[in-house]
C-alpha cells in the first residue's frame, strides 16, 4: 500500500512539474512527432521516386523536396493541437502518447528501410502510405484532437513553413559543409551519417525554438 501511495505520489509531483514547465512535454512530443514527420517523407520521397524510376540527381531533390512539403503540412496540425496545444494531464497517460506516437513514426521509417533494402516496388509504399495515414487517423481521434482552424490567424502556416524551410536550408547547409570538412574517420558512410546527426540536431533545435518563439506563442 506505502509503494502504491509513493508511486502516485511521485506520478502526481512528475505531473506538477509538466504542468509547471509545459516545455518540457512541448519538447518531448515535439520529437514524437518528428518521427511521423519523417517517416511520412520517406514514404512520399520513395513512393514517388519509385513510380518515376528516379534515384538520384535534381530530380530526386526536386522529390526531397515534395515529401518535406507533405511532412511540413502535418507537422503543422500535430504541433498545433497536440505538441503545443494540450496541456498535461496524467503521467502515464501522457507517457503512453509519447510511446505510441513515436513508435508509429519508427515502425513506418522500419518498413520503408526494408523496402529500399529489397528494391520494393512503388506499390509497396502506397500501401504503406495508406496504413501509414490511417494509423494517423486513429492516433488523431484517440488523442481527442479537432484539427480546427479557430487558431489560424493565431497560428499562421505560412510562418510555420518559414521557420520549417529555414530549418530544412540549415540542415542541408550543415550536411554539405561538414561532410566536406570534416572527416572524423576513414570510412566515408560513418563520416556522411555523423554530418546528417549534426544536421538534424541543429535544425530540430532551430525548429523547436522557432516554433515555440514565433508560431505557436502563448
Amino acid at each position: 500500500m506505502d509503494i502504491i501511495i509513493q508511486n502516485e505520489d511521485f506520478g502526481q509531483k512528475v505531473t506538477k512539474l509538466l504542468q509547471k514547465y509545459p516545455i518540457i512535454l512541448q519538447l518531448c512530443r515535439f520529437v514524437a512527432i518528428g518521427f511521423l514527420n519523417t517517416a511520412l517523407n520517406f514514404i512520399v520521397s520513395n513512393l514517388v521516386s519509385k513510380y518515376f524510376n528516379i534515384e538520384q540527381g535534381n530530380q530526386l531533390g526536386l522529390i526531397s523536396g515534395l515529401g518535406f512539403l507533405f511532412a511540413t503540412t502535418q507537422s503543422y496540425y500535430w504541433n498545433k493541437d497536440w505538441a503545443f496545444g494540450q496541456q498535461a494531464d496524467n503521467l502515464l497517460k501522457n507517457f503512453l502518447r509519447l510511446l505510441w506516437v513515436g513508435f508509429t513514426g519508427v515502425l513506418a521509417l522500419v518498413f520503408v528501410l526494408v523496402g529500399s533494402k529489397v528494391f520494393a516496388p512503388y506499390y509497396f509504399y502506397l500501401i504503406i502510405l495508406i496504413i501509414f495515414l490511417l494509423a494517423q487517423l486513429v492516433l488523431w481521434k484517440s488523442l481527442g484532437l479537432s484539427g480546427s482552424n479557430a487558431d489560424a490567424t493565431k497560428n499562421p502556416f505560412l510562418l510555420f513553413f518559414v521557420v520549417s524551410l529555414i530549418g530544412f536550408a540549415i540542415n542541408m547547409t550543415i550536411v554539405s559543409q561538414f561532410s566536406s570538412a570534416v572527416h572524423l574517420t576513414a570510412n566515408a558512410d560513418l563520416n556522411k551519417n555523423v554530418a546528417l546527426i549534426v544536421a538534424t540536431a541543429v535544425s530540430l533545435i532551430w525548429n523547436f525554438a522557432g516554433y515555440k518563439i514565433f508560431v505557436f506563442k502563448k
